[in-house]
């Protein structure tokens, strides 16, 4: 593996049940760049994008892999999970979801071991950054924002952010997570992204290209489980015009 790639896919394929999902997938992806897994409903991205924690074994029944995921070198299913995922940050959907069942404090207990009133200073400035420092700003506001049924959306994906970032990761996914952002909130979070990619990895599967082909390197087109295309953006849009 090159000293810029930090995940490489081979020949990977999966099936569930049987059928067939995804198709000889071969993919790089290097440090310090953003890619698209772009693609129609039900192409694939989430299997590819779960792939790389090892994450499709625990959801489903019935599936087979073949091939092969590496992260700096190493075959995903023989790292430690804990390590693996706090080394790539996954999110997705039902994330937002799912923090509903929790507060506030129970989340900060399970993510990072700590309390929400016990934030450093540089936490708080990531705060700052992703527009919801307010929340954490005294005992008061985290009181009232103890309970997430009190936050919005946008709110609850930008602390999913903050939560990933607090632990260091060497790459992140997004999993169609970002797709929920109102206009506003798709700018800022954005050109934040595209602030952090220096020291990181980006990944976004999304159905919406328009929403981020300004701040990719690079694209790969998923349909039907196979890969259609991968390379720049400015490629794909001159064989594949939308």
């Amino acid at each position: 593996m090159g000293k810029n790639k930090i995940i490489e896919i081979k020949n990977l394929s999966v099936y569930i049940n049987n059928l067939k999902l995804l198709n000889n997938i071969n993919l790089e992806i290097s440090k310090n760049e953003i890619l698209l897994i772009y693609g129609p409903r039900n192409a694939g991205k989430s299997l590819l994008a779960r792939s790389m924690v090892a994450l499709n074994e625990e959801l489903f029944k019935g599936i087979q892999t073949t091939g092969q995921v590496l992260f700096l070198g190493e075959d995903v299913n023989n790292i430690e999970k804990r390590y693996l995922r706090s080394s790539i940050a996954y999110s997705e959907p039902t994330f937002v979801d799912n923090i509903n069942f929790l507060t506030l404090t129970e989340v900060f207990n399970l993510a990072l071991r700590m309390k929400p009133c016990d934030i450093s200073q540089e936490q708080y400035m990531l705060l700052e950054k992703l527009n919801i420092a307010h929340i954490f700003s005294n005992h008061s506001s985290l009181k009232s924002y103890e309970d997430f049924g009190n936050w919005t959306i946008g709110d609850k994906i930008s602390f999913i952010i903050f939560l990933s970032l607090a632990r260091n990761p060497q790459v992140f996914i997004f999993d169609s997570i970002l797709d929920h952002l109102d206009d506003f909130m798709h700018k800022d979070i954005k050109d934040f992204l595209f602030d952090i990619k220096e020291d990181r990895s980006l990944i976004i599967s999304t159905r919406n290209l328009s929403l981020f082909s300004d701040i990719a390197e690079k694209i790969v087109f998923l349909d039907k489980g196979e890969i259609i295309y991968k390379g720049s953006i400015e490629g794909f849009l001159l064989n594949f015009p939308v």
